[in-house]
């Protein structure tokens, strides 16, 4: 082990040759938005160091950039948090290994015989039982395509976590069971999930899922802006999956008209009733009936000419990424399955590509976009910015003909439309 405890001794490292790069924060379980990093173990294609900046085995280097020491192909743990131009590690090794690379339970084995209610426990494990535990962790050669590109929208998705979330802290406390020791400044932070099948990541930390907050046990009342007399803005896809299927098949939804309110026009219901067909129709099949509409006519024909491309390949390739997804991991392929599984892809690839586009235009203002869910964005909004906001983010959200509905409340759960 090579241990760097001075800004002179970083010399000994070339970012050239680096392959792995894997921080270590202070805290094993808050968030690393709110805990500086302990030491990074470095490992290159001849050796490894471990860099210190706070462990109190050794001596500290100042803190520095670390994404200066990565290159292109260097691996990066948490590389959303160091925003390197290197690969996200756990999105390579959930690609070829099928399963998510979860650091603590990797490393669990440093953590026994520790006291698990220590915030900072990290600085004062050993670094010689850190460093027996962290030259294991596997080198991944294969690279893929779509590697770079998923790994730059995870870094995207770590840009949006920076915003932090605005809540009541004293209730959120009591309602999320959540420790004082990781909220900063009554801001919490979420932390999406990507590592699945088709990308579509799930946003949970510590106790908390910010995907499927509750709707009716008043828990979405605790999130509010963080400005006194702001509000917040939640942009919702209109009939999302519905339009995004109709880019699949090249079908034109009349305009100035909602999708569901097309498709209930021909069922000859109302909208309400249309929305239940409508997905009774995509993900439990069709019957006469829906055949006899030409938007399900060309789904199903679809569906079929998916399934039988994705049987003679083996593998599904996404829309916009192009990214494989093998046979071995759709358990249970069937047509109807492996369509939803390409429908979720491209959901998701849809909106990384739009997310950085809102986080650029908001990142010379007040106003941060705090949140997404799927078909929504959520912005916590100066007032100041307010009605530049409403004017502006629909043109980069519809771009592609997906349009968005506004909402708008003093907290999440009592968002109305504005009309």
């Amino acid at each position: 082990m090579n241990l760097i405890e001075s800004n002179t001794d970083l010399q000994l490292i070339n970012p050239k040759d680096v392959t792995l790069v894997v921080p270590v924060w202070s805290s094993p379980k808050g968030h690393e938005l709110m805990f500086p990093i302990s030491f990074v173990y470095i490992r290159t294609k001849d050796t490894d160091f471990i860099l210190n900046f706070q462990h109190i085995d050794a001596g500290s280097v100042s803190q520095f950039p670390i994404h200066k020491l990565c290159n292109e192909n260097t691996l990066v743990l948490g590389n959303r948090y160091i925003q390197s131009k290197g690969l996200d590690y756990e999105w390579v090794y959930f690609e070829e290994y099928g399963k998510s690379f979860i650091f603590n339970e990797f490393a669990v084995e440093v953590f026994k015989g520790h006291r698990s209610d220590y915030i900072e426990l990290n600085d004062c494990i050993p670094l010689v039982k850190w460093y027996e535990v962290l030259k294991r962790i596997p080198d991944i050669q294969n690279r893929q395509s779509w590697y770079r590109i998923y790994s730059d929208s995870i870094r995207e998705l770590g840009r949006l976590e920076g915003a932090g979330v605005k809540v009541e802290e004293e209730k959120f406390i009591d309602s999320f069971n959540f420790s004082q020791a990781y909220i900063k400044e009554s801001m919490v932070y979420t932390q999406y999930n990507p590592y699945t099948t088709t990308g579509r990541p799930s946003n949970r930390h510590l106790n908390v899922n910010y995907s499927a907050l509750n709707k009716g046990d008043g828990s979405r009342e605790l999130f509010v802006s963080r400005f006194g007399d702001g509000t917040l803005l939640q942009f919702d896809y209109e009939s999302y999956h519905i339009r995004l299927i109709a880019k699949m098949i090249r079908y034109e939804f009349p305009k100035g008209i909602t999708a569901h309110q097309h498709l209930a026009d021909l069922y000859g219901c109302d909208y309400e009733t249309a929305k239940k067909i409508t997905f009774t129709y995509l993900y439990g099949g069709l019957d006469d009936n829906a055949r006899g509409i030409p938007f399900f006519r060309e789904v199903e024909k679809y569906i079929r000419e998916l399934y039988q491309k994705f049987v003679i390949s083996g593998r599904l390739i996404t829309p916009l990424y192009k990214r494989e997804i093998h046979f071995s991991k759709i358990e249970g392929a069937t047509e109807q399955k492996v369509f939803n599984y390409l429908l979720q892809a491209l959901e998701t690839e849809v909106n990384y590509m739009k997310i950085p586009k809102v986080l650029d235009y908001l990142s010379d203002k007040k106003s941060k976009m705090v949140l997404y869910t799927y078909d929504a964005f959520l912005i916590d909004t100066h007032p100041s910015e307010r009605d530049a906001i409403l004017n502006h983010l629909p043109t980069i959200m519809e771009d592609g003909g997906f349009p968005v509905r506004a909402y708008e409340g003093t907290n999440y759960n009592n968002l109305v439309v504005i009309d």
